[in-house]
């Protein structure tokens, strides 16, 4: 009986131990001492606090990068990140639910020309009510000034630019040279050199199709907003000013009129109104086209699709801004992606500081560098090499002449008519001045604001 005592006594003990055990690691308690830093080292063992990123492939190790130096540099501070990588069609809708359903991230990559429409839906935190000192000592003295007005909307700054791209004119530069053309500087010289290119002589002598390439309607969609819509700024035009449609004007109409006269003078053709978002620099790249309207983005894309090394990409590539029209002046549409911080945000001061180190001289130059990207910051393209990194370094000069696509909650529909306008026009369908009474008035009604 004694011994049935003992082992009786024996197993309670071991049950209450291995109860004693669980309840040690059990859901609540555990994890609340851990949260205030108290284990029996006494050494801090607190969560780590979770940063939700909704980002793009090209960015999300960068904000993994920015996540580890953060992690490095404070020790008591840990950041898990929980970052869903998309690709650029499903990046809208994914936030705009997420917002909707109150589930917003702490912060996400968006579309430069998204961040009115999302600042008006009041999904985005002003950044100056986050870090003022940033915003007044950081993001107005070393970003580029067309990035402090673009990237801001009501006089608050709501955005910070990851990087940019550009409009230029890209053309044959050792082809430029051996006809004796100089790089065009006015819409009279790109004119004449496109017409020159298109001439059946020159064609035979370079094998290409034409003189000049350019996206012209909707097929291309938002790329013929962008890239043609310094032709507007070059001669002067624009679409708003003051709270009002001023696109009704002469200056509109002739920059409506000189991309329909490309067309109508055989410098180009008709079939612009249905290239697709990169044909034209792909014909340049091909060597169909002597010039074309694309992108500063699409430098990578033409050096794999010529095989030029970069000895020979410096020799053979030209490009230039958008050149001068009736304004005199030359001009640039600075595009790219933009870092926004969610009024939802459970952890905005955090995600403030994370987009700090991403968008950081360090980790920004080495970005740009490698997917041969402009920096949106000044000190980056005065800091690049001038002999490797060459094109980010030359192209960068032309931020000086940029400006943004308008900023305005309704711009998608705005750029839809402005894509219209210019289908109609190059197309034939519709004269240059009509097209442009027309769009004017459907960018009234579409915005509520009144025409000039």
């Amino acid at each position: 009986m004694q011994k049935l005592k003992v082992l009786v006594l024996v197993f309670v003990m071991a049950v209450m131990a291995i109860l004693a055990g669980c309840g040690g690691e059990s859901s609540g308690s555990g994890t609340s001492q851990n949260s205030q830093g108290g284990n029996s080292a006494g050494a801090s063992s607190a969560e780590p606090t979770e940063l939700i990123v909704i980002n793009q492939d090209r960015w999300a190790p960068y904000v993994e990068k920015a996540v580890k130096i953060w992690n490095e540099q404070h020790p008591d501070k840990q950041v898990k990140l929980n970052q869903l990588v998309l690709g650029y069609p499903q990046l809208r809708q994914k936030i705009t639910t997420a917002a909707a359903a109150g589930q917003a991230p702490d912060f996400s990559l968006i579309d430069s020309v998204w961040v009115a429409e999302f600042a008006d839906a009041g999904y985005l935190k002003p950044l100056d009510s986050i870090d003022p000192d940033w915003v007044e000592n950081d993001f107005k003295k070393d970003f580029y000034p067309v990035f402090v007005g673009g990237d801001s909307y009501e006089g608050k700054p709501y955005a910070i630019r990851s990087q940019t791209d550009m409009a230029l004119i890209w053309f044959r530069k050792d082809w430029f040279s051996q006809e004796g053309i100089q790089p065009p500087k006015t819409w009279d010289e790109l004119m004449s050199a496109a017409k020159h290119f298109s001439q059946k002589d020159v064609q035979a002598k370079y094998g290409n199709s034409q003189g000049i390439a350019f996206p012209g309607g909707l097929k291309a969609g938002e790329t013929t907003t962008s890239l043609l819509m310094p032709f507007f700024w070059s001669s002067g035009a624009d679409v708003f000013k003051d709270g009002k449609v001023v696109l009704d004007s002469p200056e509109s109409k002739a920059a409506v009129q000189f991309l329909t006269d490309l067309v109508n003078e055989k410098a180009s053709t008709k079939e612009v109104i249905s290239y697709e978002w990169d044909r034209a620099t792909k014909l340049l790249a091909t060597g169909k086209v002597a010039l074309s309207v694309g992108g500063s983005y699409e430098y990578a894309m033409i050096k794999n699709t010529t095989g030029w090394s970069d000895a020979e990409m410096k020799e053979k590539l030209g490009f230039v801004p958008i050149p001068a029209g009736g304004s005199g002046k030359v001009a640039t549409s600075a595009g790219g992606m933009d870092y926004v911080i969610y009024e939802q945000a459970k952890q905005p001061e955090l995600a403030m500081e994370i987009l700090k180190i991403v968008t950081g001289p360090e980790l920004m130059k080495e970005f740009v560098v490698d997917t041969a990207q402009n920096s949106p910051r000044i000190s980056v393209t005065e800091g690049l090499d001038k002999d490797k990194d060459w094109f980010l370094a030359e192209t960068g000069k032309f931020l000086y002449d940029a400006n943004v696509r308008p900023v305005i909650p309704e711009y998608a529909k705005v750029s839809e008519q402005i894509q219209k306008m210019i289908e109609s026009a190059v197309s034939g369908k519709t004269p240059a001045d009509q097209a442009v009474t027309e769009a004017a008035k459907a960018i009234s009604d579409v915005t509520g604001l009144p025409q000039q």
